[in-house]
């Protein structure tokens, strides 16, 4: 479970840095 949600978090994390990264 643990593993599982680390995965989200570090894709919803990486989601967000491209976002802003493409969007400036």
């Amino acid at each position: 479970m643990m593993s599982l949600w680390d995965a989200l978090r570090m894709n919803m994390m990486i989601s967000y840095q491209e976002l802003v990264r493409t969007f400036p």
